[in-house]
C-alpha cells in the first residue's frame, strides 16, 4: 500500500511543473529542469525502495498507532501539497490571460511586473502561509518516514524541510517586496502557520 504511495508521488513530482513565482524567468530550458526532476526522483526513489526492500517493508505493523498516524499525516499533506499546487496552477492560468478576470481582481492583489503578472494567492491555508505546497510536501514525507519508520524516508523528510524552508522564506520576502507588507499581512507566514 505505501509502496503504491510513494510510487504515485514520486511519478507526480518527477512529471509536475514548477510553480514558483519566478519560474516562468529561469533561464535554464524545460528539458533541463524535467531531466533533472526525472533523475533525482528516479534516484531518491530508488534509495528507499532499497531501503524498504531491505527491511521487508516497514519496520512498523499496519495496526501500529504511529504507522495509522503517519499514514493520515501522509495522505494530509499530499491533499495540501496536491491542492494547493492546483490552485497556483489556475491562478497562474488566470493572470496569463492579458487581464485577470474581474472576480480574481476583486478577491486578490494583483502585481504586474515587465514579464508577468502575478496574483498573492489567498483562500485554503494560502492565508496562512504562503507556501502551503511546500508545508504540504513536508508533512507528506514526514508522514511517510512516521509510518514506515524508515531511515531513508526520515532523511528525505530533513532535507525537505531543509531545502523548502528557505525557498519559502524567500518567496514571502518576494511577495512581501511585490505586494507590500500590508497586502501579504504579519500573520501569514512563509512555511508553517503562526510561527515560521
Amino acid at each position: 500500500m505505501l509502496s503504491s504511495f510513494v510510487c504515485l508521488r514520486f511519478g507526480r513530482r518527477a512529471l509536475g511543473l514548477t510553480h514558483s513565482p519566478s519560474s516562468s524567468s529561469s533561464r535554464r530550458p524545460a528539458s533541463h529542469q524535467i531531466g533533472s526532476a526525472i533523475l533525482f526522483n528516479l534516484l531518491n526513489g530508488a534509495f528507499i525502495a532499497s531501503e524498504l526492500r531491505a527491511v521487508g517493508g516497514t519496520r512498523r505493523s499496519q495496526e501500529s498507532p504511529l504507522f495509522m498516524l503517519g499514514l493520515l499525516f501522509a495522505i494530509t499533506g499530499a491533499f495540501i501539497n496536491v491542492f494547493s499546487d492546483e490552485v497556483l496552477l489556475r491562478r497562474r492560468r488566470a493572470t496569463s490571460r492579458s487581464a485577470p478576470p474581474r472576480a480574481a481582481a476583486r478577491r486578490h492583489s494583483v502585481v504586474s511586473t515587465k514579464r508577468s503578472k502575478y496574483i498573492l494567492p489567498s483562500g485554503f491555508l494560502f492565508d496562512y502561509v504562503l507556501c502551503p505546497n511546500y508545508l504540504g510536501e513536508f508533512i507528506e514525507w514526514l508522514g511517510l518516514a512516521v509510518a514506515t519508520g524508515n531511515s531513508s524516508l526520515y532523511a528525505f523528510a530533513a532535507w525537505t524541510f531543509a531545502n523548502l524552508v528557505p525557498r519559502a522564506v524567500h518567496y514571502r520576502r518576494w511577495y512581501v517586496a511585490q505586494f507590500g507588507e500590508a497586502a501579504v499581512g504579519t500573520r501569514r507566514k512563509a512555511f508553517i502557520p503562526f510561527v515560521l
